[in-house]
């Protein structure tokens, strides 16, 4: 079964249990909008894109510190 199926049956499920609690609508709701989704390969474990973003921004600035103070040394050993 492809996605778009699995979409359309469970719209169909939803119109047939109409009379069911407001939680049940919610929790199909959520279910069909969730495998419509467009899912990431590679999960960012709950982060949003921009914290991601500011991870890799921090990530990038220590290492280029790290390789910064790793040549000092080398051209200057008595510093």
């Amino acid at each position: 079964m492809d996605k778009s199926e699995i979409v359309k049956n469970l719209k169909q499920i939803k119109e047939l249990v109409s009379d069911t609690p407001a939680i049940a609508k919610a929790r199909m709701d959520f279910l069909i909008e969730d495998i419509e989704k467009e899912r990431q390969y590679r999960s960012n474990q709950g982060r949003s894109d921009r914290q991601v973003e500011n991870n890799y921004k921090i990530l990038f600035w220590s290492v280029l510190g790290l390789v910064v103070t790793f040549l000092v040394s080398l051209f200057f050993p008595w510093v």
